[in-house]
């Protein structure tokens, strides 16, 4: 088995919606998402020849999904949700906010971004997301 792995790192504020323990406020972290694409054998022929995959396609995903959460709150699109972004949307700066169908963990966080991985043609065997520097989830398929 032959395994590439690569990483990013993106800064993210959420809310997780309903908690009570001492995350309940706005907050933010530095993200830091491992992921891992697997191959039991590399391409045979043409300009991946010898390879499982090119750096640069999952690079540019990578990229992809940066962009798609730095530098935004997230939120669960829900009544909640909804209420705290129009609320929100009332201040003079404009926060960049992304609304998303589930609570925003670490462990739907990495199933999400798994898939949007997966969606792209890269043959995904885990991604793993750091919220902090000693705390992730590792999410995979069998």
């Amino acid at each position: 088995m032959f395994i590439l792995k690569n990483e990013i790192q993106f800064d993210m504020a959420h809310y997780l919606s309903g908690y009570e323990g001492k995350c309940k406020n706005i907050h933010g972290h530095r993200y830091r998402l491992i992921v891992k694409v697997a191959s039991k054998t590399l391409h045979e022929g043409g300009q991946l020849r010898g390879m499982v995959d090119d750096f640069g396609n999952i690079k540019k995903v990578l990229k992809e999904i940066k962009e798609y959460f730095d530098h935004k709150l997230v939120l669960e699109d829900n009544e909640e949700g909804r209420k705290l972004a129009d609320k929100l949307s009332e201040l003079p700066n404009a926060f960049s906010i992304l609304m998303l169908p589930y609570r925003t963990t670490a462990e739907e966080m990495s199933r999400h971004i798994y898939h949007m991985i997966k969606e792209k043609g890269i043959n995904v065997r885990e991604v793993e997301l750091f919220e902090t520097p000693t705390n992730s989830c590792i999410y995979m398929e069998d």
